[in-house]
């Protein structure tokens, strides 16, 4: 049995919902470092809101499941009122794993599949990278929409990858058990995380910081193709749901699955037939070939622009209809896999600028 320190927390709070309040406005969040609370990204901090959130954040804290307080309500003043909920940040233990630890958890990775086939003098190098905690049921390791912090292995017990429906209602994606990994996509692609994952019973995690993490890949390059092969099942597997769902006849949202996320399903499964997208005023068609696309329109605007416009819509209904059309001719010439890569280079470059630059 491998002890390790007590978690560190900080509770996100975030207002869920707010009407009239002076200071804050939905998605505002506060962060509860105790004993310390800031505003993140500027919000101004209420003596009253903070006062009342602070004691459901002693309840986490604790180990209550921050779900037990859901959209709670500041108090209230003259100006108007603010409910919050609250998300759990696990942090990284600061201490070092003693030589026992290291030993056993040496022993547990070397049977482990994303570790396969590295050599010992390697893994003695990366398990000086890896720290451990422990998490008890139904708390949250990574949280959906969240950048990435860490790279986690399962030692022991079972984690749930967690989604949300077309009701907005949560479902379990996937049961990751123990020598199975997550966290890895967010690290990679810097993408916000796809899912939450949450234990499904008291865990034992591994943890390898963001910056450890490119540490351990040049230390032993071929857990970057054993990563691959996983991401790729991973892919196919979540575009084959996606998919069957679509043949259903079910409209999507974009809030749901990202544009990105849509594009890639039907490219990995070759999928033929057009995607009708809505999104406020603005509407679109997008028509695949054995996955590639051949032909992207919207109003009179056609073409790979148009495309790499549709990949920044983060709302919006679309529905897929398999049909085959023997009357197009390839409008789109880049590769789809090329296209989805420009693509996101462009909307990461706008998230950050706020210029959307055309070629």
């Amino acid at each position: 049995m491998i002890y390790f320190l007590p978690v560190m927390l900080k509770i996100v709070a975030v207002c869920d919902e707010e009407q009239g309040c002076p200071l804050y406005r939905r998605d505002n969040r506060l962060d509860f470092a105790t004993p310390i609370v800031n505003g993140v990204d500027g919000v101004p901090i209420c003596s009253i809101a903070v006062e009342t959130l602070q004691k459901n954040v002693v309840k986490i804290t604790a180990g209550e499941m921050s779900t037990n307080f859901a959209h709670t309500f500041c108090g209230g003043c003259q100006g108007g009122k603010a409910w919050w909920s609250f998300e759990p940040v696990v942090k990284d233990t600061d201490a070092t794993l003693s030589p026992g630890a290291q030993q056993v958890i040496l022993n547990s990775i070397g049977r482990m599949k994303i570790f396969a086939g590295v050599h010992m003098a390697k893994l003695l190098r990366i398990v000086k990278l890896i720290k451990g905690t422990r998490v008890p049921e139904g708390r949250a390791i990574v949280n959906r929409g969240h950048p990435g912090e860490a790279f986690y292995i399962v030692l022991d017990g079972e984690c749930e990858v967690m989604g949300v429906d077309e009701n907005g209602n949560e479902t379990v994606l996937a049961v990751l058990p123990g020598g199975e990994c997550f966290g890895e996509m967010s690290l990679i692609t810097g993408e916000p995380a796809s899912a939450t994952v949450r234990a499904k019973n008291d865990v034992t995690i591994l943890m390898v910081s963001r910056e450890n993490f490119n540490m351990m890949l040049s230390i032993a390059p071929e857990i970057a193709i054993t990563l691959a092969r996983i991401l790729a099942a991973r892919l196919a597997n979540t575009g084959r749901r996606v998919i069957e769902e679509l043949k259903k006849g079910l409209a999507g949202r974009l809030d749901l699955i990202s544009p990105a996320e849509l594009i890639q399903a039907m490219n990995v499964n070759s999928q033929t037939g057009m995607i009708a997208v809505q999104s406020g005023d603005k509407q679109m068609t997008i028509y695949l070939h054995d996955g590639q696309i051949h032909e992207v329109q919207m109003g009179d605007k056609t073409g790979e622009e148009v495309f790499f416009e549709f990949l920044s819509w983060q709302k919006g209904n679309f529905r897929f209809d398999p049909v085959r059309r023997n009357d197009t001719q390839k409008q789109v010439q880049m590769d789809t896999v090329g296209l989805l890569l420009e693509g996101m280079r462009r909307v990461d470059e706008y998230k950050q600028t706020g210029i959307w630059r055309k070629s």
